[in-house]
């Protein structure tokens, strides 16, 4: 896919990035829906809540087009909220949601951080900016992400595992062994983090080792379907 941008000045008086819209490579399963969800766009754009020609109206039926499970009518919709209102977090902060589920890491990392610097900056956001840089391969970046997400809210043990999976993919093994107990000690049941350690376990403490079952769960964990 095309990665072109154009930058807009926002009103809050920094640079943000708009990404062109675009076709998004989708699976099979998704073009043979594409027909019913033609239909579904035409329903609800006629509909007062999602007709209007504002950010707000083009931000609804984003939402709800994802709600939905229509990807490229939610992406298309939300970059239309996007170039109405280029200050505006939630519209980024969506469009990177929905492009992180759908594997598109490098453009969600883009609408992420706008959201995050447009003042969307909560664990959650975060937390799905560190998973898209996960996806990215942008280890030192995620860790980033995802360690201000624990600091925001340090008794997420989901986050706190993909913190210690980056640790060991880093070569890191003390860093993930106190992340992944710390996840463990907050969800004593929490199986993945179980799996991770007894992984990082298996290295004995060589971080070779520890790098190499890292980037091996983080290829299976976020390849593209």
């Amino acid at each position: 896919m095309g990665r072109a941008t154009l930058f807009i000045t926002s009103a809050v008086g920094f640079i943000v990035t708009v990404l062109p819209s675009f076709a998004l490579d989708r699976s099979e399963s998704e073009l043979k829906l594409e027909p019913e969800f033609a239909q579904l766009r035409s329903r609800l754009s006629a509909l007062p809540e999602y007709s209007g020609a504002d950010a707000e109206s083009k931000h609804r039926l984003a939402e709800e087009l994802a709600h939905r499970g229509d990807v490229q009518g939610a992406v298309d919709s939300y970059r239309a909220a996007i170039v109405l209102r280029p200050d505006w977090a939630d519209p980024y902060r969506g469009l990177g949601q929905v492009l992180l589920d759908h594997h598109d890491y490098a453009d969600a990392v883009q609408a992420l951080e706008n959201s995050i610097r447009l003042g969307r900056a909560d664990q959650q956001g975060f937390y799905w900016l560190g998973r898209a840089f996960m996806g990215k391969g942008s280890l030192p970046e995620a860790a980033a992400a995802l360690q201000r997400a624990v600091e925001l809210k340090p008794d997420d043990a989901e986050t706190m595992a993909d913190l210690g999976l980056v640790r060991m993919a880093e070569s890191d093994v003390s860093g993930a062994e106190q992340a992944l107990n710390r996840s463990i000690l907050i969800k004593p049941d929490y199986a993945d983090a179980h799996r991770l350690r007894d992984q990082l376990k298996n290295a004995k403490g060589d971080g070779a080792a520890a790098r190499e079952a890292g980037l091996r769960i983080l290829k299976n964990l976020f390849e593209r379907e």
